[in-house]
């Protein structure tokens, strides 16, 4: 199953969508060999200041935001470059300069796996893990990263994305177990809103 990862749709509240990284020169840094794989649409958390695409886990615990890219030194030719993912252990001349949807109020639609239980309208409000382990592509630089719909529930405060509804277009409309779907979240775990996440309702 090939996802896309988080695709950030409008902000909850009403402001313009865009990837952060400060101008101070810090902002969001990656180390200057990828400790790990880096793709468009995958959740983020810092370890030692640095970014980091750790989803070894379903619930990765407090995240920053959403990859969307990084400007870098190439190593050999030290021409700068923006690219969408990159693959672990590659090098660059100094740490990559990241790019973040870090806003909370960011609402992205993901790709649901409707596998043993479906997302439909009576999940609405619920919290949901993500599959551990994603896989992304080197030719779309997309995420792999999906829902795991069998984990939508109430209460699960660590659960780091709740469902807001359907993401499917063009009605809206959800889809049984066994078909895949968009859906509509928001990241529950989030360093900049409630880093312990709320409850699912």
């Amino acid at each position: 199953m090939a996802g896309y990862g988080l695709d950030p749709v409008r902000n909850a509240d009403g402001g313009t969508i865009r990837a952060n990284n400060f101008s101070d020169g810090n902002g969001y840094r990656i180390a200057a060999t990828a400790p790990t794989a880096y793709f468009e649409g995958d959740l983020c958390t810092l370890s030692a200041g640095l970014l980091v695409t750790d989803m070894a886990g379903a619930s990765p615990g407090a995240v920053i935001g959403v990859f969307y890219g990084a400007e870098y030194a190439d190593n050999s030719t030290g021409d700068v470059k923006f690219v969408r993912s990159i693959a672990n252990g590659t090098v660059a001349k100094s740490k990559y300069k990241a790019y973040v949807y870090d806003d909370p109020y960011c609402l992205f639609k993901i790709q649901a796996d409707q596998v043993g239980t479906a997302i439909d309208e009576t999940k609405v409000g619920h919290n949901v893990q993500i599959v551990a382990g994603p896989t992304g592509s080197a030719v779309t630089h997309k995420s792999g990263l999906v829902a795991d719909s069998n984990t939508a529930a109430t209460g699960n405060a660590g659960f780091p994305l709740t469902v807001l509804g359907s993401a499917k277009a063009p009605d809206g409309a959800y889809t049984a177990v066994g078909t895949t779907m968009d859906v509509l979240v928001k990241i529950n775990t989030h360093q900049f809103g409630i880093a312990a996440g709320n409850a699912g309702v």
